[in-house]
């Protein structure tokens, strides 16, 4: 029994170690040839700057096209009929694309994110609620960082179709402050004026725009707009705040609060009071 046992592993040794190992070489192969030329195709991409984004997606696709066809010459190594076996996988890839409808929308998603490109890595944007710089981009989703360094994991279904801000040169910065009916407006506007010309974290390609916004019940409101990079957008907001409040106080420009003026009449002698 146990010589019947040894005749059958040497005879399946020498019939299909070979086979065996052809299809292991040939898997080891592409799988360093799919690596180099990844790299090589890679290297001629940053050459031509093309968007880091696409390169990653070219590259990818480069890699698995060589694996996959190093694949099917392996299984013909091994003694599979890669017809069947394709015919197979087409059968399943057909049953599995219903079950997996979500992550397919988000690959089909990424690849028109990929191409039509209404943002790349570095960006930043607002989207579905959330802004933040792109740090990374794939078929299945896009990984934002928020200012205060929260990332967040969007997929890529949820961004196609939506409205998209890119606010990758600058990001607008509203103020809006009120003064006084009896305080000089002019004077105001001229001194929220003055210290925006000052901060050299304003952006000039843009010029900020300030005036009287509203007239409100206590106050007249008077309105800055202006941009300013997205990782110092809390900085400028702070501080200008805090410039406009300094520079009011020092110029006797009276912020006011909400407040209501009660008369109180007396009323005439021989008429009855309820």
């Amino acid at each position: 029994m146990a010589r019947k046992i040894f005749d059958l592993l040497i005879e399946f040794c020498v019939n299909y170690s070979f086979r065996v190992l052809g299809g292991v070489i040939v898997l080891v192969c592409g799988w360093i040839l799919g690596k180099f030329l990844a790299g090589v195709v890679y290297k001629q991409l940053q050459k031509h700057q093309v968007d880091v984004t696409v390169s990653k997606f070219i590259v990818t696709g480069v890699k698995f096209a060589v694996v996959g066809f190093a694949v099917l010459i392996a299984l013909g190594k091994f003694g599979i009929e890669i017809a069947p076996f394709i015919a197979g996988l087409s059968v399943i890839g057909f049953g599995t694309s219903f079950a997996l409808q979500g992550p397919l929308s988000n690959f089909a998603a990424g690849a028109i994110l990929i191409f039509t490109k209404p943002f790349k890595v570095g960006d930043i944007i607002e989207v579905v609620g959330c802004v933040g710089e792109v740090e990374d981009m794939s078929l299945g989703r896009t990984l934002l960082r928020t200012v205060d360094g929260t990332h967040i994991v969007i997929p890529n279904k949820h961004i196609v179709g939506e409205v998209i801000h890119n606010d990758s040169e600058a990001k607008r910065v509203d103020i809006k402050v009120g003064v006084s009916y009896d305080s000089d407006t002019a004077k105001a506007v001229n001194i929220i004026k003055n210290i925006l010309d000052a901060d050299s974290r304003i952006s000039q390609k843009i010029k900020p725009k300030i005036g009287i916004f509203e007239f409100a019940d206590s106050s007249v409101n008077l309105y800055a707009r202006l941009w300013c990079r997205q990782l110092e957008y809390w900085d400028v907001l702070f501080d200008l705040n805090k410039k406009i409040l300094e520079a009011f106080n020092r110029e006797h420009i009276v912020i006011p609060f909400p407040q209501s003026d009660i008369h109180i009449k007396t009323a005439p002698e021989g008429v009855r009071r309820v």
